[in-house]
């Protein structure tokens, strides 16, 4: 019977008052006329049953009193709160949070009872009455569970009295000064849960904590300062917060081997379900971290820098480990510190730069480069602290840990910050060969590799081009085996319906498109220069002509990985002309002369490229994949060769218009807007 009556109270939530169920004006109003008639008595004898239900049955059918109390959850919502808060209702459901069986529902029963919609006024008497505040200190949380509905209680109750803390009602005045009081004296146990191991844990009090931090940012705009308890608690709250931004030391990274083979074709591992709600977690702690700034910039500056810069000391004179998780307690870093250090580099330069563009100035006077100082701001963040921390950073070997969380930012933050190397260029070199070593462009990570081609591209893209000739020639014999191309036809139906691209091929692209920023610049030897080009597109002229004449066009057509192959060859050699300056053409077709001019040898290898790449279309016009690609590489040969490339021109566009499908129209359009824009006659 106990049963029956509590499913048929169920159902009547279902039908009237959840919120879930869309309900049209008419419904709306029947149900209201029902609980206003609810209300007359039968809530009454509601109530009465719940009491006891729970005082009767709880020990011997402990179901039965957790659907009670969920029930009671549900309804206190619009029902009188006197009828469940009064002594002997609150006694009963406070012995409740001593039954293993049913301290979490019981809890999770007074968070609904708190957070019902009253007037402040009222609402501060609420809290006050259940003296939930001492309740919960005295609550043993061992329990994972059981602690994080303490925590979402503590969360609901700190919300509530933030928000009576700022209504401007003048009728609530009263009650600003004893729902501060009694916030304060909360605060300690929101610090307790927002450091507990468990992340589930420590997000049931985000909300709280973040409408606190509001409440503080109010009280700063308002020229307020802060009194001794809150910046006490901002002090606490700061560093459990840094801490908080670090992996588990348990989060479960799939080994190299299984990275590579349970990737998608462009290498990348599918985001799992922890990732994502870890990333989602830092966002939060981000947010927070980042009013804790505004508030008390001093206190921000100093325990970023000096967290960030303790790491990358102790990673210097130690080392880091890759296998480890954990400090081993010889010094020696496990990866998830080392990680937040790097991940605290960038959160740092973050915010700077998004109060201010970021202006790197070079060593102060009787300062070397490179320096590693200690510094803070009363102010806040500062460029020059961003600067010696990028320094630390990069002098402290970090990135030569290959645990896949940490090369891909330590190389985000390296293109970033590019501004850093236009006035650190000694930081250049190591950097670049971290980029070309066995925890960058060879990681063993797949996912990590592809993406660390891209922050490479990235890189060598924003230093400036006079820098670069230095390094050429290395960069080239470093990723040299890298450029190997091999065509997975598994991925041309995904490109040409879904357009997700071709795989591993399309992060191949950025290290042509680097070699050939690499072999730009104008102050490099172009007997060197030469040898290099020939180096990189040797094998791609040898390889396309290989396949055009190992089979006639109508056999190569019939074969899909012939195609693609072919399709490859061809975009990876405009990728490398597109490392290159465009040429300037004045209103006569004339190329100009000017800093970046290609010399006559270059311009001779790219005509030539030009001249092959319209000959395979010319061959094999009917293929979408040459189409393509053809397309793609003249388009770049006209920018950078100017009116050099005009020969080819017709033979391009007669051969790309005649095959033309009606998907490639808006593509081949945008080739004609090119060529008219940039050879418009006088």
């Amino acid at each position: 019977m106990v049963d029956f009556l509590l499913k048929v109270l169920g159902s009547l939530d279902e039908e009237m008052v959840n919120p879930a169920v869309p309900r049209g004006a008419e419904e709306v109003a029947r149900n209201t006329d029902i609980k206003d008639a609810m209300r007359v008595e039968d809530v009454n004898r509601m109530a009465h049953a719940w009491y006891n239900i729970l005082v009767h049955l709880s020990g011997s059918h402990p179901d039965l009193a957790k659907s009670t109390l969920r029930l009671m959850g549900v309804y206190v919502s619009w029902i009188d709160i006197s009828l469940v808060v009064n002594q002997p209702f609150v006694s009963v459901i406070f012995s409740l949070l001593k039954a293993p069986a049913l301290r979490g529902q019981a809890c999770h029963c007074l968070a609904e009872i708190v957070g019902k919609g009253m007037r402040p006024v009222d609402k501060l008497f609420l809290i006050q009455f259940l003296d939930i505040v001492d309740v919960m200190s005295q609550l043993e949380v061992g329990d994972i569970e059981f602690a994080e509905e303490v925590g979402k209680l503590a969360n609901v109750v700190g919300v509530e009295l933030t928000a009576i803390w700022v209504d401007k009602d003048p009728a609530t005045s009263e009650a600003h000064a004893p729902a501060v009081a009694m916030l304060e004296k909360l605060m300690p146990l929101l610090l307790g849960f927002l450091s507990h191991e468990y992340d589930e844990v420590s997000a049931s009090v985000f909300a709280s904590i973040g409408e606190i931090l509001s409440v503080f940012k109010k009280i700063q705009r308002d020229g307020v300062p802060l009194a001794a308890s809150q910046q006490d608690f901002l002090s606490r709250l700061m560093p459990i917060l840094v801490d908080k931004l670090k992996y588990d030391e348990d989060y479960p990274w799939p080994a190299a081997a299984d990275a590579s083979s349970t990737g998608d074709n462009d290498g990348s591992l599918d985001e799992n379900d922890e990732e994502v709600l870890f990333s989602e977690m830092r966002r939060s702690l981000r947010a927070f971290i980042d009013a804790i700034a505004q508030i008390a910039p001093a206190l921000y500056d100093n325990i970023m820098l000096t967290t960030a810069q303790d790491i990358f000391k102790q990673c210097n004179q130690y080392g880091v480990s890759a296998e480890q998780a954990g400090d081993d307690g010889h010094g020696r870093l496990g990866w998830v510190r080392a990680e937040l250090g790097v991940f605290l580099t960038q959160a740092y330069g973050e915010r700077l730069s998004s109060s201010r563009a970021l202006r790197f100035n070079g060593p102060k006077h009787g300062q070397s480069n490179g320096s590693q100082v200690n510094r803070t701001s009363a102010n806040g963040p500062s460029i020059e602290s961003l600067a010696d921390l990028l320094t630390m950073m990069i002098q402290s070997g970090v990135v030569a840990c290959q645990h896949p969380a940490i090369a891909p930012l330590y190389f985000e933050n390296c293109v970033r910050f590019s501004g850093y190397f236009d006035v650190r260029k000694e930081a250049v070199t190591p950097v670049l060969t971290s980029f070309l070593g066995a925890t960058g462009v060879r990681h063993p990570y797949t996912s990590v590799r592809m993406r660390v081609w891209y922050f490479l591209h990235r890189f060598v893209k924003n230093l400036h081009i006079s820098d670069l000739s230095v390094y050429s020639s290395d960069f080239i014999s470093a990723v040299n085996d890298l450029l190997l191309i091999s065509a997975d036809p598994s991925t041309i139906n995904g490109a040409l319906t879904a357009g997700t691209g071709y795989g591993m091929f399309d992060s191949q692209l950025f290290l042509f498109e680097s070699c050939g920023i690499m072999l730009s610049p104008g102050n490099l030897d172009d007997t060197a220069r030469m040898s290099l080009l020939q180096h990189l597109f040797n094998p791609l002229f040898s390889g396309a002509q290989r396949m055009m004449n190992s089979r006639s066009s109508e056999q190569i057509l019939q074969d899909p990985r012939s195609l693609l192959q072919i399709h490859h060859y061809l975009t990876a050699i405009g990728s490398i002309v597109k490392g290159f300056p465009d040429v300037r053409v004045d209103s006569k077709t004339v190329s100009i002369s000017s800093p970046h001019q290609l010399s006559p040898s270059t311009a001779q290898v790219f005509l030539k490229a030009a001249d092959m790449c319209v000959a395979i279309l010319e061959a094999l016009r009917d293929s979408h994949l040459i189409r393509e690609a053809t397309r793609f590489a003249l388009s770049r040969m006209l920018s950078v060769l100017g009116a050099e490339a005009l020969p080819y021109l017709h033979r391009l566009v007669d051969n790309l218009v005649s095959s033309c499908a009606v998907e490639e129209l808006s593509d081949l359009l945008g080739l004609l807007d090119l060529i008219i824009f940039k050879f418009k006659p006088q």
